[in-house]
């Protein structure tokens, strides 16, 4: 099988405009055409996405499909360490059987939540704490009292609000070990970019300044910092073909001779990318990956608990080409779909908390 995409002209020139608009120039018309490759990482045993895959009674689960790929890359290489692994979000429980699950018996689980039935899920490896995650003041007396001290990832599946990512951004990672990551998902939305993503690439570019921030990954609806010292704890590696190009008018044209690979940008005319700028006009280009229209079935399902539910997005242009971009602080990453991409969440398990 085979599989085709037109992007307008005015689509991703337009967003290379943003970042660049002296080195952007619309390349015209682009025609993308591939093999049907997969899109996104195979499973592999003991993977979060085959424990996903596989996983039918207990506590509910609900996880982008691109989220599971991407904790394939960044937290399974740490698996069978000691690890602190937070989560704010408990929801029905089911995520915190996966991280245990996957990373293995010494894993350590703290879970926030602002619900006090997820107490339940408390055990001699997981820790529950109810709060507020856009309190400041949480975070100092969570990472005080209750982790007692740094952790190595937290992922945010909370409330999604702009201030409540913010607040749990700057007050989470001084608090990650070196090669520790902070994992921020549902940023769901272009909108997002200005309320969001703006803010904090002026906070990342801080800590890059001190020598804190190691790097900056963005898939749909999904960041990844990675704070900076022990660099080989989970390198990411990249496939398939590649080419180092100089401009964004380069970038686009590069894209359809790469499928299944990925593109490299480097200009060390332009200076360091983990600068506010830089990092500002990066989320700018690439905020098509965050378009958010989407069905759920059966009809209505996502706003209730019922067990059975499937939220499949419709493809934006750059959803449908780019899988994710990754931020260092000489060079950008763009890595190109191989295939079809499928962005979807569907509901595990069988046991819900009310929403």
């Amino acid at each position: 099988a085979r599989w085709s995409l037109w992007t307008r002209a005015s689509r991703l020139p337009r967003l290379a405009a943003a970042a660049d608009s002296a080195a952007a120039a619309p390349a015209g018309a682009v025609h993308l055409v591939a093999a049907n490759r997969t899109a996104v990482p195979a499973e592999q045993p003991g993977s979060f996405q085959a424990f996903y895959n596989s996983y039918q009674q207990g506590p509910g689960i609900w996880k982008w499909s691109n989220a599971l790929a991407a904790y394939d890359r960044f937290f399974a290489p740490m698996a069978g360490t000691p690890l602190k692994f937070a989560e704010v979000g408990v929801q029905s429980g089911g995520s915190i059987v996966m991280w245990k699950a996957v990373l293995g018996s010494q894993c350590h689980v703290f879970g926030l939540d602002i619900n006090p039935a997820v107490n339940k899920f408390q055990d001699p490896m997981t820790r529950i704490t109810i709060g507020d995650q856009g309190d400041a003041s949480m975070w100092w007396n969570f990472f005080a009292q209750t982790t007692g001290g740094p952790i190595d990832i937290l992922v945010d599946d909370g409330g999604h609000e702009p201030h409540q990512m913010m607040v749990t951004l700057q007050s989470v990672f001084d608090n990650l070990t070196p090669g520790g990551l902070i994992a921020i998902e549902d940023i769901h939305g272009e909108h997002y970019v200005d309320s969001f993503f703006v803010p904090a690439a002026g906070y990342l570019a801080a800590k890059a300044q001190w020598g804190q921030l190691s790097s900056v990954h963005m898939f749909p609806f999904l960041l990844i910092a990675k704070r900076a010292g022990n660099e080989h704890r989970a390198p990411l590696a990249f496939g398939g073909t590649t080419e180092t190009v100089r401009e964004f008018a380069e970038l686009w044209a590069a894209i359809p001779r790469h499928y299944g690979g990925h593109v490299v940008l480097e200009n060390p005319g332009w200076g360091p990318f983990l600068t506010e700028a830089g990092l500002s006009n990066f989320f700018k280009v690439f905020g098509g990956l965050h378009h958010s229209v989407w069905s759920d079935a059966p009809a209505g399902c996502q706003h209730t608990p019922a067990p059975v539910c499937t939220v499949t997005v419709s493809n934006g242009d750059m959803q449908a080409v780019i899988t994710g971009i990754h931020i260092y602080p000489t060079r950008l990453v763009v890595e190109v779909a191989g295939g079809p991409v499928t962005l979807n969440a569907v509901r595990h398990g069988t046991d819900w908390l009310p929403y």
